[in-house]
């Protein structure tokens, strides 16, 4: 592991912060700011140390999905817009080690988009819709009240 960690780092700057900006801000404003940015921080290095959970778990749901709108077949996915051809790109993203979640994401983009407009039948909408709102909860979950709900 390189030294020091972001956690190390983002540690050091909420110290140095409190212990050597705070003690020489005058003003109740500034002192304010400086207190915002120790959460700021706080809430960054909380986030940082659920990062790999939820990125372990969005490209598994990711998987899935995908699995699952291939398993409807061909008839269920149109040609138009090009999601014959995102779903098997996704699918090979998926399999990669590392997986290519770029890809994957970008795949997911196009058949949400594709369900905006009403382009798929709700067979595969019923499927990227489930996949939209499980994305929000995780999103919900990691970065926590900095996101609306639902």
């Amino acid at each position: 592991m390189l030294r020091p960690t972001l956690n190390e780092l983002i540690s050091g700057m909420q110290r140095t912060i409190m212990e050597a900006l705070l003690p020489e801000l005058t003003s109740p404003y500034a002192q304010g700011q400086a207190m915002s940015a120790i959460g700021m921080l706080a809430h960054a290095a909380a986030v940082l140390e659920s990062a790999p959970a939820y990125d372990a778990a969005e490209i598994k749901d990711l998987r899935a999905t995908f699995a699952a709108l291939k398993r409807l077949g061909d008839k269920r996915i149109p040609t138009k817009g090009g999601l014959r051809g995102a779903l098997s790109r996704a699918t090979r993203a998926s399999a990669k080690n590392p997986p290519d979640r770029r890809a994957m994401e970008a795949a997911m983009a196009a058949f949400a988009t594709a369900v905006a407009l009403g382009e798929v039948d709700e067979s595969v909408a019923r499927h990227v819709r489930g996949y939209i709102k499980r994305n929000l909860e995780r999103s919900r979950n990691l970065l926590g009240s900095s996101l609306p709900s639902a």
